[in-house]
């Protein structure tokens, strides 16, 4: 397993963080049954550069909290995930708007790009239902609401 954690929001606060990516990527790879040996990055940026990229790749002219680049390629029998860009900005607003930490908030998404690199998405009820039926499992004990 291989995760690089990027930080480009030139914020150090966000290191820590790190420790966190190995128990939720697991915990994914779990519970969707996949036990493939992965590589994936997960960068941290600012509220701008998430919004140039949902314009520039997404045709939507606006920040959104997480974005997912799936890879699919196995190189060396290295399943390459792809790359999860979170923005900092959308972790502290959602933190207070959920009324939960910024871990719980970094985690959440975290796990939501996971899951998205993984095929999963949710653009029906029942597809959102068992996205985020297995975003709780994946945080269970990680990064419940009250952490």
């Amino acid at each position: 397993m291989q995760i690089n954690f990027i930080n480009q929001s030139d914020e150090s606060s966000w290191r820590s963080y790190r420790s966190f990516l190995e128990p939720i990527l697991k915990r994914t790879l779990e519970l969707v049954n996949r036990d493939e040996n992965v590589s994936v990055n997960v960068v941290l940026v600012n509220k701008e550069a998430i919004h140039t990229m949902n314009r520039d790749f997404r045709d939507i002219d606006r920040a959104t909290d997480v974005l997912s680049f799936e890879d699919g390629s196995t190189e060396d029998g290295l399943f390459n995930m792809g790359d999860i860009i979170i923005s900092v900005e959308a972790i502290r607003e959602q933190s207070k708007d959920y009324g939960h930490s910024l871990k719980r908030e970094f985690c959440f998404l975290v796990a939501h790009g996971y899951l998205h690199l993984l095929g999963f998405d949710h653009q029906t009820l029942e597809d959102e239902l068992e996205m985020f039926g297995l975003q709780k499992e994946i945080l269970h004990g990680i990064a419940d609401k009250n952490s």
